[in-house]
């Protein structure tokens, strides 16, 4: 499976479709990156592509505006990232949403299959025209869910599956895709959350998780390692404590 095969997953009109290749002189001029956010534009990024742009007047879903100004999506974009081997992607992925300013559904490659990238971003205070992600972009890999988890996935992510109230429940509706995927390389099931509210309990309970997994792998560590035995009795109790917490997270992750 590649980038575009999830593209495809979203079955958009055909006036929709862009097919721009974005220079990185474009993505290097946003003048909150650092040099060295620069360098790894520059160095990591292999080619970016504009595939598609969803606007109202080619799908029939409003733009949204918030009350406050905090918020204005106007349009949304998908775009298709390759980058070079080395590069780390969680931090690429997260420059590319702060240069955009427009909400975009990103698809990355590697080599276990594609990579899905979606970020809330909201009006910055400092710059007139710029954008400020709300939370890290939530990502999630074809790569580590069973097949059936990843056809799920790409059947829920369909435009005329998801909200037409306007174009910021449509986004919502990618982030709770996105989020059920991620879930599915804890739990192996797609469980798709009902609400932007439950979507981020599963966000929440999936830091929780991999909170307490690293924990615990520190602690069965520890153990191998004491010599004195009521220590290690404390140790496994601490173990036990850990584990329970950690079923009950999992438990969070299959929101109805």
């Amino acid at each position: 499976m590649t980038p575009d095969d999830v593209v495809d997953a979203l079955r958009l009109p055909a006036d929709c479709a862009v097919g721009v290749r974005v220079p990185k002189t474009q993505l290097q001029a946003h003048s909150d990156f650092s040099a060295a956010d620069r360098r790894l534009l520059q160095d990591g990024l292999d080619t970016l592509h504009w595939a598609a742009a969803i606007r109202p007047d080619v799908v029939g879903i409003p733009a949204y505006a918030a009350a406050d100004g905090s918020r204005r999506i106007p349009e949304l974009h998908v775009m298709t990232l390759r980058a070079r081997t080395g590069t780390k992607l969680t931090r690429l992925e997260e420059l590319l949403h702060r240069a955009v300013p427009y909400p975009i559904l990103l698809v990355g490659e590697e080599e276990s299959g594609p990579r899905v990238s979606v970020a809330l971003k909201r009006m910055s205070h400092m710059r007139s025209d710029g954008v400020v992600l709300d939370d890290p972009p939530v990502t999630a890999s074809f790569g580590d869910v069973p097949a059936p988890a990843g056809d799920a996935f790409l059947s829920a992510l369909q435009l005329d599956r998801q909200p037409r109230s306007d174009l910021s429940a449509v986004y919502e509706g990618w982030l709770a895709c996105t989020t059920a995927l991620r879930v599915a390389a804890v739990i192996g099931d797609f469980t798709l959350a009902g609400t932007l509210d439950a979507a981020r309990t599963q966000l929440t309970a999936l830091t929780e998780s991999s909170r307490l997994e690293v924990e615990i792998s520190k602690l069965v560590a520890q153990i191998k390692r004491e010599k004195h035995i009521p220590r290690r009795i404390e140790l496994q109790d601490e173990i036990k404590a850990k584990r329970v917490a950690l079923s009950a997270a999992h438990d969070r992750l299959r929101v109805a």
